[in-house]
């Protein structure tokens, strides 16, 4: 369990005159957790994000409460979503395949090692730091520019390496910026959050086809929305519908 102070996080995101109720619930929930009073903890912690504040520490907290209640699904869920708040957050990534483990949820196999390498360094900063980073080195670059033509100057052999480096560092962090910003735009995956198997049916009424079955705790992409069910895709490409209490979706 972490127990953060989300004060000033939480000073950012909200009025100051609720600071003191989302810290109190937030050590409400961790006090909770340490009386082994996992849906207490839970409760609070939903609370704090029903109200639109999100926090990796707070979905850790939450992801441990989960699995001590034996809800193995939605462990994996709060997971997900811290990670994708701090991608190298080690806790966060241990817990989750420990829990996969324990549900028996296979691994994917490893990419290639650039791909691997690739996926490392994209997720070593969030969007918006890519984007500040690119933007940085293109207002830098657009002063030095600037200053040399208004100076009657051309950029001279000791300018032009920093110049041609900033040119670079633009184009390659800009483009991973814009890789992140669709992997998550793209991005409609679930976690089968339903304590037994669940049957993936071939139209979205009780009374169809079952298809597949699909464990709890399975990652699925969101392919489609009908009134109370919504169609899934496992990783195989296989399709079914299942009831939208089943799936918890990790879109933001």
């Amino acid at each position: 369990m972490k127990s953060t102070i989300l004060a000033l996080f939480i000073l950012l995101s909200v009025a100051s005159a609720q600071v003191d109720a989302f810290q109190q619930l937030f050590d409400d929930g961790n006090n909770a957790y340490a009386d082994s009073s996992w849906s207490k903890a839970i409760a609070k912690y939903d609370s704090i994000l029903i109200n639109g504040l999100h926090h990796s520490d707070l979905y850790y907290n939450l992801g441990n409460a989960y699995y001590k209640s034996e809800m193995l699904g939605q462990a994996i869920w709060a997971y997900e979503k811290g990670l994708q708040l701090e991608p190298n957050d080690n806790d966060l990534r241990h817990n989750l395949i420990f829990v996969k483990r324990e549900a028996g949820i296979a691994e994917l196999p490893k990419p290639v090692y650039l791909i691997r390498l690739y996926n490392s360094v994209k997720s070593i900063l969030l969007p918006h730091q890519w984007l500040i980073i690119s933007s940085t080195a293109f207002l830098m670059s657009g002063l030095i520019f600037t200053f040399s033509h208004l100076g009657g100057l051309r950029i001279t052999q000791v300018m032009k390496a920093p110049f041609v480096v900033m040119i670079i560092v633009i184009i390659m962090f800009g483009l991973i910026y814009l890789d992140v910003r669709h992997d998550i735009s793209s991005m409609k995956s679930g976690i089968i959050i339903a304590h037994v198997s669940v049957g993936a049916k071939s139209a979205p009424n009780e009374g169809a086809k079952t298809l597949l079955q699909l464990p709890e705790g399975t990652k699925v992409d969101i392919t489609g929305e009908q009134t109370e069910w919504r169609e899934v895709e496992s990783i195989d490409g296989s399709k079914g519908w299942v009831k939208s209490e089943d799936v918890r979706s990790l879109v933001w």
